[in-house]
């Protein structure tokens, strides 16, 4: 019986690259202890067309953030037909945006905190007013919406603290969402074939 390969794709270009490549090469020492052929992709290296060029069996994908988990690679690796782990399009792509997720969330009775989206367009507009809704209320956070592992997350305690990081993120991201703060602890549950 011919030996699996299995391509472990990580690295990438967001601003999770060293997270994912530290999750690459644990993957890949992984995969190789159970007995299967490993190969390594890195789109801030390759071209993800190229990956066609590639025979293997199944993509793991270890990619962090956006072009990771967003649907991007997850797009190539569907039309190129080579299976791999991880979610759709579809369901990387609305899980990944936190504006799309609120409103699901909400759709289905979820609580989630209160919030609202600043875009390049109206967040002067609503700098300007100081009062951001009556559902608000300090400490607030702001973080962009495309983005994982807390990376550009905000606490703010006052509307001084609010408007320099607003000014200073928005540069570098298209749309920021503002929420209220939630203290406690954070608690992750995997679930795996409903297990």
């Amino acid at each position: 019986m011919k030996k699996k390969t299995i391509l472990v794709v990580s690295g990438g270009t967001s601003s999770e690259r060293e997270v994912s490549l530290k999750s690459g090469r644990a993957c890949s020492n992984a995969i190789k202890n159970l007995n299967y052929k490993v190969l390594n992709f890195d789109p801030a290296k390759e071209d993800f067309k190229k990956i066609k060029n590639y025979n293997v069996d199944i993509i793991f994908n270890a990619l962090h953030g956006r072009d990771g988990e967003d649907g991007i690679a997850q797009s190539y690796f569907e039309y190129f037909k080579i299976p791999y782990t991880h979610s759709g399009i579809l369901s990387s792509m609305n899980s990944m945006d936190k504006i799309i997720s609120k409103r699901a969330f909400k759709i289905n009775k979820i609580r989630t905190p209160e919030y609202i989206e600043l875009n390049i367009i109206n967040y002067h507009d609503v700098l300007k007013k100081k009062t951001l809704h009556s559902s608000l209320f300090y400490p607030l956070v702001l973080k962009p919406t495309n983005e994982g592992s807390s990376i550009g997350v905000n606490i703010c305690k006052n509307f001084i603290e609010l408007k320099k990081n607003v000014n200073k993120l928005i540069k570098k991201y298209k749309t920021l969402i503002i929420e209220n703060f939630i203290g406690g602890q954070e608690i992750q549950v995997a679930v795996i074939n409903e297990k």
